[in-house]
């Protein structure tokens, strides 16, 4: 019995490895001959293999003056509406404590300049107890990671691709969704097959005079 399952093992470790090979350029083939205009092909291009009801996703850097067309394929065991989403990543600022403390003091106090009048002698300003707040000069500044949704091909007729204009350098994740049940059972092999994502770019053409 232990033979089996360690010649079985091997078996699926082989059949994987030969079929991720397989589908390494898978872009190239799969995803190309595209009717429009030429691009140049971009490196960041992936293929890999994926199950039904399984979700992956990659970066991708798109660059100021460029034109960009993104291409998603596969092979036909994964049905015809592979959904594809494009994200871009943003990083947010988040305000310390301290400085919401003080816009929220500084909006206070300029509602109340009527009373300042009777306020400048008050006893609060001799106090001993007062504490002093502290230093937030050492503190780097905290920021956090933010996904916008650009584009869901699910919204547009399940469309295989799509072009578009780099404004400034974006920081996008492509996330790909293969439609289907994953499967929950051990022993059954899982339908898989070939993904491509295929993307191409070319200079900007200058618009206006």
């Amino acid at each position: 019995m232990r033979q089996f399952v360690l010649l079985f093992s091997v078996v699926l470790i082989s059949f994987a490895s030969q079929a991720q090979t397989q589908c390494s350029q898978y872009h190239r083939k799969g995803c190309g001959d595209k009717d429009g205009v030429f691009m140049k092909y971009d490196s960041q291009s992936k293929s890999a293999i994926m199950a039904k009801g399984q979700t992956s996703e990659f970066h991708l850097v798109a660059y100021n003056g460029l034109d960009y067309r993104v291409t998603v394929c596969n092979e036909d065991n994964l049905g015809n509406e592979v959904r594809f989403k494009i994200y871009e990543k943003q990083k947010i600022y988040i305000k310390p404590k301290a400085e919401i403390v003080e816009e929220t003091e500084s909006d206070d106090s300029s509602e109340d300049d009527s009373d300042d009048d009777y306020d400048d002698y008050s006893d609060d300003d001799y106090s001993d107890d007062e504490e002093e707040a502290p230093s937030t000069a050492n503190k780097r500044p905290q920021f956090t990671i933010v996904k916008e949704l650009l584009y869901d091909n699910a919204q547009d007729g399940y469309s295989s691709f799509i072009e578009f204009t780099a404004e400034g350098a974006m920081s996008l994740i492509i996330e790909v969704i293969v439609p289907g049940d994953e499967s929950k059972m051990k022993l059954k092999v899982r339908e898989t097959g070939c993904v491509g994502v295929l993307i191409e770019h070319i200079k900007s053409k200058k618009t206006g005079f």
